[in-house]
């Protein structure tokens, strides 16, 4: 097993500035402190939902498993863990976890991209002065 597995028992949620927003086929993550954002499919999709109030690796690789993953399956779910680490999407947490429900959810290999650019500029408000009006 890869370095996911040294940390199956420790929890994990998204970082406060990372949000998720579903998609047509998935969903796309942004990290509003590196400006970088990621594309996930369906599959990756059901990896990275339980991030969302927390979940350890070994309840991910559980839930995907009830979803229809196979072995082949279970080594993208850890590498997307993996990413999601490296990367510091996710942040360690204290206490117990909610329960995952394998409810609403289609399989499908899980591919998870981080985009080459990260996005310039994230405008924080409409009242921004650095933002000239429209005329």
């Amino acid at each position: 097993m890869s370095s996911s597995g040294s940390n199956r028992g420790i929890a994990y949620v998204f970082r406060p500035d990372v949000v998720a927003t579903l998609v047509e086929d998935g969903a796309v993550l942004l990290d509003l402190d590196s400006k970088y954002f990621y594309s996930a499919n369906q599959g990756a999709w059901q990896v990275l939902m339980p991030f969302e109030t927390g979940a350890t690796f070994g309840q991910i690789r559980e839930h995907c498993r009830l979803l229809g993953a196979d072995e082949a399956d279970l080594v993208a779910v850890d590498g997307i863990c993996e990413q999601l680490l490296a990367d510091t999407l996710i942040e360690p947490i204290e206490g117990d976890c909610p329960p995952l429900s394998v409810e609403g959810g289609d399989w499908a290999f899980p591919t998870f991209e981080k985009h080459r650019e990260p996005l310039q500029k994230i405008m924080a408000s409409a009242f921004d002065p650095s933002i000239p009006l429209a005329e």
